[in-house]
């Protein structure tokens, strides 16, 4: 179980003054590419499950893909809980996939994450894209946390949002948030999760 807290950030503006409170420089940055799938009938959606390929190019590094199965993901006050199955794909056959879905079974055979998808809920008439944004993820070294400051970009425009993961969120959310007021950052809990912002073609 992934446990995170996500605020939201209104404006650009708002954006560069955490990052300027944070330090200034992050860490690590990343530019990721992430492509979602379910079945033609929507058969994974259905179950409450998400199935996604992120391409990550990062900073000072070759690029990878992971793969990954979501599952009963809950935001409430801005604090996300998930069932989260992650594992890395050879780049090249995660590109031939975005390409084609109809590629994921034969995939499969010889990744063990992709096959747990194809038999935990099986679409026997194929694959299909459900939705594609980019995502620029700056990572910071604050306190004892990871705070991740992400610019997502959909065809309907850009959401701003700050994360960290903890196994403590409401501490780690009472940080953030005193940090946010100190420095006169305006924020708001965020409603949706990205994928859901993705196909309500909301930025909330």
């Amino acid at each position: 179980m992934e446990i995170e807290i996500k605020i939201r950030l209104p404006t650009e503006e708002d954006t560069a003054k955490l990052e300027q409170a944070l330090g200034g420089n992050p860490a690590r940055s990343e530019d990721q590419d992430n492509v979602f799938f379910d079945g033609v009938h929507k058969e994974l959606i259905k179950n409450k499950l998400v199935f996604r390929i992120r391409i990550i190019n990062r900073s000072g590094k070759g690029p990878i893909a992971v793969v990954a199965l979501k599952g009963n993901a809950v935001l409430i006050d801005g604090i996300a809980t998930v069932e989260e199955e992650e594992e890395e794909i050879d780049i090249d056959v995660a590109k031939r996939i975005i390409e084609d879905p109809n590629l994921i079974p034969g995939a499969a055979k010889s990744h063990r994450l992709l096959k747990k998808i194809v038999d935990r809920v099986p679409c026997n008439d194929g694959y299909s894209h459900m939705g594609r944004f980019r995502n620029e993820r700056r990572k910071f070294e604050w306190q004892e946390y990871i705070v991740e400051v992400d610019r997502t970009t959909y065809p309907h425009g850009t959401a701003y949002e700050v994360e960290i993961e903890s196994a403590d969120p409401e501490k780690a959310k009472a940080r953030l948030t005193s940090l946010l007021q100190e420095h006169d950052v305006a924020y708001g809990n965020s409603q949706r999760n990205k994928f859901e912002n993705m196909l309500l073609g909301t930025l909330i």
